[in-house]
């Protein structure tokens, strides 16, 4: 009986040291997405490499290691990281390869830009991380949260400079979705508008991205645009800037932004 319970322990004991050795200390992020989440799983400390455009306070000492639209595997190896993680918007994607084949995991953890992939994504960075039930909360308390409420009869269009609109398929049309409302470009994907189609849309509310006010002269000007001051948010001035990422792009604080078009609808 002690040898078999001597056995057990000794076997338990390689069994930890063995998943101990798997949990990574050295995390490059290519991509904002996944380097907020890696910090939201109180990682922030093991991470020595990220993207350029990625702007969480907590990181901004961390070396830049890639520019997410053209990442070279040889600077993302100078920090000597031992798991390198990003999503779809890492190009080019054959990076992961090139960098699995140096002997570092390399993992795409979000291979889609959409709601389920942005869940399971959280959820794959929690299993690589050792953080797997805390990353399972968090990434069901989100994909809850994004679940489409029910219609309001909202019209809303998300623009991104008062000309590219979020249509079908795009992270702007999911979030219009989950606050219950109707996204009302007639487009696919991230594409102009014509002067025509803001007309023919009729949007409620109309969101562009703070960064681009000055270029479109400011909402004053925006709404004074006839093909903008004829439809219900120019009327109604429910013209509003709000950072490009909060309603472009999933975030970890996308559900906040969802609020915020639900409160717009009232």
């Amino acid at each position: 009986m002690r040898q078999n319970f001597a056995l057990l322990s000794a076997l338990l004991l390689s069994m930890s040291f063995s998943y101990a050795e798997k949990i990574p200390n050295r995390i490059a992020v290519l991509s904002a997405d996944v380097g907020e989440i890696v910090v939201a799983l109180g990682d922030k400390d093991k991470v020595v490499g990220r993207d350029q455009v990625d702007k969480n306070p907590a990181l901004q000492k961390v070396p830049v290691v890639a520019m997410h639209r053209s990442v070279a595997a040889e600077t993302v190896m100078s920090v000597k990281p031992d798991l390198v993680i990003g999503s779809w918007s890492v190009q080019p994607p054959t990076v992961f390869e090139q960098l699995q084949k140096t002997g570092v995991k390399a993992v795409n953890v979000m291979p889609e830009e959409n709601v389920a992939h942005f869940a399971n994504g959280i959820r794959k960075i929690g299993e690589l991380t050792g953080k797997t039930q805390q990353a399972q909360k968090l990434a069901d308390d989100w994909q809850k949260a994004m679940s489409p409420k029910k219609s309001t009869g909202k019209r809303y269009i998300l623009s991104y400079d008062g000309l590219y609109v979020a249509g079908s398929g795009t992270a702007g049309d999911a979030i219009i979705q989950a606050a219950g409302g109707i996204n009302a470009a007639s487009v696919t994907g991230l594409k102009p508008l014509s002067r025509e189609g803001w007309l023919a849309a009729k949007p409620d509310v109309i969101i562009i991205a703070e960064h681009n006010l000055a270029q479109i002269g400011g909402i004053d000007k925006f709404i004074a645009r006839p093909e903008i001051a004829a439809t219900p948010a120019g009327k109604n001035r429910k013209v509003i800037a709000l950072p490009a990422n909060e309603y472009l792009r999933y975030g970890l604080n996308t559900p906040q932004t969802v609020q915020k078009l639900q409160e717009l609808a009232k």
